[in-house]
Formats: C-alpha cells, structure tokens, sequence
C-alpha cells in the first residue's frame, strides 16, 4: 500500500509543479493550452487541474484554440468540479466569478456563492469543533 500514497504523492507533486510552472501564466495562454492539455491527458483529467483549465481557456486569444469550445462548456467545467470538489472554496469563487462576469448570469453566481458559502462555514465549524477538542486535552 505504501507504494500506491507513493505513486499518489509524486502525482501530486507533479501537478503542483506543473501549476506553479504554467497554471496561471495567463499572458502566454495560447502558448500554454498546448501544455495544459497534454497534461491533462497525461493525468487522467486530474480535477485539481480543472479551475486552471478554465481559466486558461478563458484567456485564449487565439481562434485555432478557441474554435472548439464555447462558453457554456466552461460553466459545464467549473459545475462538474464544484461537485467532485464540494469543499474546495476556489472552485465556487471562480465559478462564480466566471458566472457572473462571463456569462452575465447573475442569479447562478448567486447560487454559486451561497452553496459555496455554506461549504466554507461547515468546514469552519468542523475545524473550531476539532481544536476545541485538542486545546480540551491541553
């Protein structure tokens, strides 16, 4: 078992490399979809790459990458991560974001935001719950 939390943490460390690397590099787009894509196959469509993808795509200029999407498969994206991610706060914040200043649609922001808002206080109130228990021992 040890050797597949091995496998698991080398992915990770790869994927984190390669977002540190190019993940936000928005100017260079174009350039970096190439990249991103590849690597998404490569990781088997790793979810942690998702709100990256987005954005990259998002940030395309030019038509060739542009040509085979629309706008509506972003939002597809960013709903298919909010459910596989559900506690993941930047998903919602991007989503959202994406929603209401891509899309112009106000109300699925809205949405957006208080389910997200609602994740975020059920994880605060699991964490203060967790630490009143540890400083209890003390």
């Amino acid at each position: 078992m040890s050797n597949h939390v091995d496998k698991f943490v080398e992915r990770n460390e790869q994927v984190v490399s390669f977002l540190v690397k190019i993940g936000k590099d928005y100017e260079n787009a174009d350039k970096n979809f190439i990249l991103f894509k590849d690597f998404l196959i490569s990781t088997n469509y790793n979810t942690t790459l998702g709100i990256g993808f987005a954005n990259i795509l998002q940030n395309l200029t030019s038509k060739d990458n542009f040509a085979d999407y629309e706008l509506g498969d972003i939002s597809r994206l960013f709903s298919s991560l909010i459910k596989t991610q559900e506690f993941n706060i930047d998903t919602y914040l991007e989503a959202a974001h994406f929603e209401w200043a891509v899309m112009n649609n106000r109300q699925k922001a809205t949405d957006i935001i208080i389910r997200g808002l609602t994740k975020a206080t059920e994880k605060i109130d699991e964490l203060k719950k967790l630490l009143d228990n540890i400083q209890k021992e003390n």
